[in-house]
């Protein structure tokens, strides 16, 4: 996200009196990198630096131990001029084979960024979450220093956290009353920020003292950075470019989309799966098993320029759930970009999920129910075959793009901030 001096975004935020008032976003993930946490955090942060805001990001400074060359895999990227302050804090440990131990090590750095803060000083903090390990030294430092605290909640502290330590009665129980504490320090913060309504409905029903203090502030998508380029999105004459960017967290079930593309090519329709970010073994793994390995094209970890090129290249995105409720509020910043740059969405959800209710409501892609394959391969065969459908979908999904500019919901966050000035 580069910022020239006569960019709208520029003019636009440059354009009110100073304020000068300090602000420090938390965000327990060591940045900068290019996952939707740290794209959702750094705009923010460059918005209100514009706007003339003192904003700091706190971030750790992250040691990998017993862990893969996969998972430390995360490509950092710098985007333009720095507006805001970077600060680490001491290092955190992240030791992959054992959950507990990281989570333990999480709550004492941020213990650590909680003393950052105290020096800092700021009227406002806002933390990010998840990790969710980060709210007790936050919340603690918040209060020490009476500063205001917005818990910025990207998705739900829910008890499903748990189940990694079901084999486990003490560790189980650990959780648990870790958890409690979370829950009780979301009820002392000044405001939460929830990214989806359907997450506002869960958080009203289980934490009724909460709805008072809720906000919706959605990802949206940074319009100046993921946009249209003019391009034909067709790609080669008789290649059907499907496209996912991001990691393959538990809720994404890729094996329909695997499943789709075997028997897409048992039909003769030259259908290609690109991902960009980071591959799965396990994923390639199932992918030879039913022998579509050469319908799979790995771009790599991708710069927002490079995302954005490809986008415009791409036929038609995929975002696969297990139906699993959970994960029934997901709707999340990728989607957001895949509509900005034009690209229809194929969700494979319950239709109680959000993210497949807006697909269907407002015709930006196509929704199959979860765990369809069938419906999936006939969507796919449909377009592939009927172009002018895609052409509208693309369409549709470009007249959509107004309402979901990230600028709203930075706005949104000023707005909250200045009812806790005023």
């Amino acid at each position: 996200m580069e910022l020239y001096e006569g960019d709208s975004f520029v003019m636009i935020a440059n354009s009110d009196k100073p304020r000068n008032l300090k602000i420090a976003f938390v965000i327990g993930l060591q940045v900068p990198f290019q996952g939707a946490a740290w794209r959702r955090i750094e705009f923010f942060a460059r918005y209100l630096s514009l706007k003339k805001f003192n904003v700091y990001v706190i971030s750790p400074r992250t040691l990998y131990l017993a862990c893969s060359e996969f998972a430390k895999d995360r490509k950092s990227e710098s985007r333009g001029r720095t507006l805001f302050k970077l600060i680490t804090v001491p290092l955190m440990l992240h030791v992959c084979k054992s959950r507990l131990l990281t989570s333990i090590l999480e709550v004492v750095s941020s213990l650590f960024s909680g003393i950052l803060l105290l020096l800092i000083k700021p009227k406002i903090i806002v933390l990010s979450i998840p990790p969710h390990q980060y709210l007790i030294g936050t919340y603690l430092a918040s209060r020490l220093s009476r500063a205001k605290l917005i818990v910025d909640l990207r998705d739900p502290i829910d008890i499903s956290y748990v189940k990694h330590y079901a084999r486990y009665q003490a560790l189980k129980t650990l959780m648990r009353i870790a958890r409690t504490i979370e829950y009780s320090a979301l009820y002392k913060a000044s405001a939460i920020l929830y990214v989806s309504e359907v997450m506002a409905k869960d958080l009203s029903r289980t934490m009724p003292p909460l709805s008072m203090k809720m906000h919706l502030v959605p990802n949206g998508a940074d319009l100046t950075v993921y946009r249209p380029l003019g391009k034909t999105k067709m790609g080669k004459p008789g290649v059907f470019k499907l496209f996912f960017m991001g990691r393959f967290l538990e809720h994404i079930n890729f094996s329909v989309i695997l499943k789709a593309l075997s028997i897409l090519k048992s039909k003769h329709l030259n259908v290609k799966l690109y991902i960009a970010g980071t591959l799965d073994p396990v994923l390639y793994d199932e992918a030879k098993k039913l022998g579509v390995q050469d319908s799979i094209v790995y771009l790599g970890l991708l710069s927002a320029n490079e995302l954005v090129t490809v986008m415009n290249e791409m036929d038609l995105a995929v975002l696969p759930y297990y139906n699993d409720k959970n994960y029934r509020c997901s709707l999340p910043a990728k989607f957001y970009e895949y509509i900005a740059c034009g690209l229809p969405i194929l969700v494979s959800a319950p239709l109680y999920f959000e993210v497949a209710r807006i697909v269907r409501d407002h015709g930006i892609g196509i929704w199959c129910p979860a765990e369809d394959v069938s419906c999936i391969v006939n969507a796919i065969m449909q377009l592939y075959k009927d172009r002018n459908k895609l052409m509208a979908l693309a369409e549709k999904c470009l007249s959509f793009r107004s309402g979901i500019d990230r600028m709203h919901s930075a706005e949104k966050l000023i707005s909250i901030i200045n009812g806790f000035t005023d």
